[in-house]
């Protein structure tokens, strides 16, 4: 999926176990789920993340990152400004 966007922030929502994947992302880079439940895994990073409603994650490198929805759920994808 490519995504382009005129602003700095997008909302998905995505089905149970629907997967987005994001490339060449930059360091400060925002992921929130907004609903439901959210598998975050970034390049560089060692660690995945699940994310609830109300967390974010932060890209603390530039690379790609892949985001599973767990069950339906809303993201809110910012780039850094």
């Amino acid at each position: 999926m490519n995504l382009s966007s005129k602003t700095q922030k997008v909302e998905l929502n995505l089905r149970p176990h629907e997967l987005l994947t994001l490339h060449n992302i930059h360091h400060g880079m925002a992921i929130e789920c907004k609903d439901g439940i959210l598998w975050v895994t970034c390049s560089g990073e060692h660690q995945d993340y699940m994310l609830r409603p109300g967390r974010r994650f932060i890209a603390r490198g530039d690379g790609d990152l892949v985001i599973e929805a767990i069950d339906h759920s809303c993201v809110d994808i910012e780039e850094p400004s």
